[in-house]
C-alpha cells in the first residue's frame, strides 16, 4: 500500500512542477485510474502484500495475548523455548501425538509445553476441559490431562468422573470447582485467540512464531525445536 501512496505522491508533485497542465482535482483523478488501467499487476501485488502484513500483525498480536493467558502446562525453570498445544480431548489426532510430546518431554528438560484446552469437537469436549481445568485446583491437572488423553473412544461425563475418581480427585470439590467463572474466561480467551490464528481443528502447536497444524512426529517436532533455538 505504501508504494502505491509513494507513486501517487510523486505523480503529483510531477504535475504541481509542469506550467503545462491545470492542475485540479479530476485530472489527478483520471491520471491515478488510467495509471492502475495500466499497472493491475503492481496494484494485486500490492494489495496481496499489505493482506499479508495485517495478517502477520495479527498473529503476533494473538501469540502475545496467547502468553498472557494462564494455560496449566509443564514449566522447567531451565526452559529455554515454549510450545504451546491447542487440543481437545474427543480429537483422536490429539491422543495420536501424547506419546510424542512426553517422549520430547522426557528427552529434553528445557522446554515449557503448555496445554491449550481448546473444545471444538462437542459439549462433552467442553465438559472435559471444564473439569480438567478444575482439577488445578487439587495440583492434578498433568495427572488428569494425560489420563484423560488415554481413554480410548468417546470421552463423556462419566468417563471424566470415573477417571478423576481413579486418579485420586476429591469429585465434590472437583464439581464445585468446575463453576468457577474462570475457568469459562480462560475458555472463551483461548477461543478468542485461536480464532485470531484462523485455527479451526486440533491439534496445532505454536512454536516460536509459527504455526503448525496437526498432529507432528518426533523426528519432526526435535526438528522444528532445533530450528526455533537456532533462529
Amino acid at each position: 500500500m505504501t508504494r502505491i501512496i509513494f507513486i501517487f505522491i510523486s505523480i503529483f508533485l510531477i504535475m504541481s512542477s509542469s506550467h503545462s497542465h491545470e492542475i485540479n482535482k479530476d485530472n489527478i483523478n483520471t491520471i491515478i485510474k488510467n495509471f492502475l488501467k495500466k499497472n493491475p499487476d503492481l496494484l494485486k501485488s500490492t494489495l496481496d502484500n499489505y493482506k499479508i502484513s495485517l495478517e502477520n500483525e495479527k498473529k503476533q498480536n494473538a501469540i502475545k495475548l496467547l502468553k498472557d493467558v494462564k494455560n496449566p502446562g509443564v514449566f522447567p525453570k531451565q526452559a529455554d523455548i515454549t510450545i504451546y498445544e491447542f487440543f481437545d480431548y474427543n480429537c483422536g489426532y490429539c491422543k495420536s501425538v501424547v506419546e510424542t510430546i512426553l517422549d520430547i518431554l522426557s528427552e529434553d528438560k528445557k522446554i515449557n509445553f503448555v496445554f491449550v484446552e481448546f473444545p471444538i469437537l462437542s459439549q462433552q469436549s467442553y465438559f472435559a476441559a471444564k473439569a480438567a481445568l478444575a482439577s488445578k485446583n487439587q495440583d492434578l491437572y498433568n495427572k488428569f490431562h494425560l489420563s484423560l488423553m488415554k481413554i480410548k473412544g468417546r470421552v463423556n461425563e462419566e468417563k471424566v468422573f470415573s477417571t478423576a475418581k481413579e486418579i485420586g480427585l476429591d469429585i465434590d470439590q472437583l464439581k464445585i470447582d468446575m463453576n468457577n467463572p474462570e475457568i469459562e474466561q480462560l475458555l472463551v480467551k483461548n477461543r478468542e485467540i485461536a480464532k485470531l490464528l484462523n485455527l479451526n481443528g486440533t491439534p496445532a502447536f505454536i512454536i516460536g512464531d509459527i504455526i503448525y497444524p496437526g498432529a507432528l512426529n518426533l523426528n519432526k517436532l526435535k526438528e522444528i525445536i532445533k530450528q526455533s533455538r537456532e533462529s
